[in-house]
């Protein structure tokens, strides 16, 4: 029985229920505390936190005891072509969007998105905090220069940390300018 289930059935059951279950609880705790043997003499194998039974073999995650093992099922690898496994196709038009103004007068957020290859999906949300200038220096300028980073740079985190550095300072540049009034 999971600690979980052993938790619902204690917290719905009347007193006798849980004190059957406490009992048998501490009865199970009892018999799992059996200390490891390490056996002194240098000729046999010897035991550590590791390896607490001193057969060689290293202990697992379980015998720390730091699992409730409420998770039956085996964690798979996500998809991705690194790991053979294609990534299904999305269609731009099962796409949208949904924002809230809040108490501004007007919507400072923008969205975006494209197919910029067959293989890369381009989704972007820029929040205007305090005005939209940003919000809107991106939703203008951030897909072409990924785009344009795109053919150089294989890495797609190297591409976006490349493409917000240069639309950082591009967006000072603009900034600086227009508060001289240029």
């Amino acid at each position: 029985m999971s600690t979980a289930a052993l938790i619902t059935l204690v917290r719905s059951g009347g007193n006798q229920v849980r004190r059957r279950v406490l009992l048998s609880s501490r009865l199970l705790q009892d018999d799992r505390r059996v200390t490891p043997t390490c056996h002194s003499s240098t000729s046999e194998p010897r035991c550590s936190r590791f390896d607490p039974d001193g057969s060689g073999s290293p202990a697992t995650w379980d015998n720390f005891g730091i699992w409730d093992n409420r998770i039956d099922e085996p964690i798979l690898l996500p998809p991705s072509i690194k790991y053979g496994k294609p990534i299904p196709k999305i269609s731009l038009e099962n796409v949208g969007c949904a924002s809230q103004i809040g108490k501004r007068k007007e919507n400072e957020d923008r969205f975006d998105f494209a197919q910029l290859t067959d293989e890369v999906l381009y989704f972007a949300v820029y929040d205007g905090h305090g005005g939209p200038a940003a919000a809107d220096f991106c939703h203008t300028h951030m897909e072409k220069c990924i785009i344009d980073l795109l053919p150089k740079e294989k890495n797609l985190e190297t591409v976006l940390i490349l493409a917000f550095l240069e639309i950082d300072k591009a967006f000072s540049s603009h900034a600086r300018l227009s508060a001289d009034g240029l």
